[in-house]
Order: structure tokens, then C-alpha cells, then sequence
């Protein structure tokens, strides 16, 4: 590799993005930020900013830019996460918005080589997740669930839509990387073209939204008080999507009947 090339993690919130950089940016060739990339730059607008924490896709057009736009902010955005990098010496520079769902094809125009994984998790776990969080931090209505739906449902189309076009494309799901974690990060190591983790790594305990532990799938737990009323507003937005993936009501039901 002639110049460091960029990793980008893209996906839904509550979709295990946390989880998976947590565990890239140990690598020792994988320079890594302090927090989301989208928070370190002024030239970069967060959904927060406009009034809909979680749910870019509420506002897209403020998020999804054409490949070859706003060449000097993109320049501005590089030089913010660039000194705030954790490492002199890397690889691979790692960064972890949720909102770069949206640009891929920019970042890709602009952020040479650029690599993009794409973790998707079951909808309905990441439904509900969504909206917990945005009831926690004191959001209110009615309509939580399905805005949420929604923002899990347009991030996986407008993927669909914009990874044909770019070079280097990995995509993973949250309950093979829970499950099978070596599988997983060695899959994306050979993606990435780096050597192999030390075992350690990926034993030891991680510090995800607060809370300490192990890598573990959280979908049964989230999934353990889905209501019949729940799911019908979670497929009534993101049905095509929750079957094109394979997360079927069936499974859930299943889930609920153990819990």
C-alpha cells in the first residue's frame, strides 16, 4: 500500500458498529479516533444538530452527497480526523459514523484507498434499540418505533443502492460476528490484507455504550419483550428488508416463546 488507506464501518445505529471497532482499532496497523468522526469535524453536520438524533434518514439529503461534491470540506474532514488519530505509524486509518451510511461514494472519492464494512443486524432488534435510546435521552411520541423501523429499513436500501459502485465492500452481519467472532475478524482481516489478531483479543472484555463484557450476541435479550404490536409497526416500514435478510417473524416468535 503506497499511502494509509481508510476504513470506514457503516451500518444502522444499534446495529454492533461499537462492537466492531472497538475490536479494529487494536490491531497494531489500525490508527483509530477518540470518538465518532462525525462529532471531530465542524464541516460535518450530525443528525443531533438537526433535531433527529438516530434517524439521518429523515433529513438524507444533508448526509448523501454526490461523489465528487465539496471537495474542500472533504479536505477539512480529513485534516480534523487526521490529527486526532491514536497512532503515528498505521496502516489503516479506522472510522465509525453511522451517518457515512449515507456518503460512501464520496468518502470513497475522496479518502483513497477506501474500504467499507457494512454490519447489519436483525431489524427488529435494531428497531427497538433505537428507540429506547431516543426515550432515554428524552424524545417522546408515539411514533418512535416506526421512525426507527424506518432509519434501519432506508439505511440497508440506500446501501443496496451505492455499494455496487464501490472498489472494496465487505459486508457482515452482528449475529455471525457475536457468534463466531474469529470467523468474522479474520474474514475482514483478509479483506483488509492484514495479519492475523492475537487470540487475546478477541477474549477479553468490551466496553460497549457503558456497559462491560464479553462479546456476545444481545439480540435475545432486546428481542425478549417484542410485542405482537411491536412487530407489526416494525415490518409495517422495514417488512421487505426483515425478509430479504431472513430475520422472519418466525425467528422472533421463537425467541419470545424461550423468554
Amino acid at each position: 500500500m503506497t499511502s494509509p488507506g481508510w476504513i470506514f464501518i457503516i451500518g444502522c445505529y444499534n446495529s454492533g458498529t461499537t462492537l466492531l471497532d472497538r475490536i479494529l482499532r487494536q490491531h497494531p496497523d489500525i490508527a483509530a479516533l477518540p470518538d465518532e468522526g462525525q462529532f471531530l469535524t465542524s464541516a460535518l453536520v450530525t443528525p443531533k444538530s438537526l433535531g433527529i438524533p438516530r434517524l439521518w434518514v429523515e433529513k438524507e439529503t444533508s448526509f448523501r452527497f454526490e461523489a465528487t461534491a465539496m471537495s474542500e470540506k472533504a479536505e477539512q474532514v480529513k485534516r480534523d480526523w487526521q490529527r486526532q488519530l491514536n497512532k503515528v505509524n498505521y496502516l489503516f486509518a479506522l472510522e465509525k459514523s453511522p451517518t457515512n451510511t449515507a456518503r460512501t461514494l464520496w468518502l470513497q472519492t475522496h479518502f483513497p484507498p477506501a474500504y467499507f464494512i457494512h454490519i447489519v443486524r436483525n431489524g427488529y432488534a435494531v428497531a427497538l434499540g433505537i428507540q429506547s435510546k431516543l426515550l432515554a435521552q428524552g424524545y417522546e411520541g408515539n411514533d418512535l418505533l416506526e421512525r426507527a423501523a424506518q432509519q434501519w429499513a432506508r439505511s440497508l436500501e440506500v446501501v443496496s443502492e451505492d455499494a455496487v459502485k464501490l472498489q472494496r465492500f465487505l459486508e457482515i452481519r452482528y449475529e455471525d460476528l457475536t457468534d463466531c467472532p474469529d470467523r468474522v475478524v479474520s474474514t475482514i482481516l483478509q479483506f483488509l490484507e492484514l495479519a492475523p489478531f492475537s487470540p487475546e483479543v478477541l477474549s477479553q472484555q468490551y466496553v460497549i455504550h457503558g456497559n462491560q463484557g464479553p462479546i456476545i450476541n444481545q439480540n435475545a435479550k432486546r428481542l425478549a419483550g417484542l410485542t405482537v404490536e411491536q412487530m407489526e409497526v416494525i415490518e409495517r416500514r422495514a417488512k421487505s428488508w426483515l425478509l430479504f435478510y431472513g430475520y422472519s417473524p418466525s425467528t422472533v416468535g421463537q425467541l419470545q416463546a424461550i423468554f
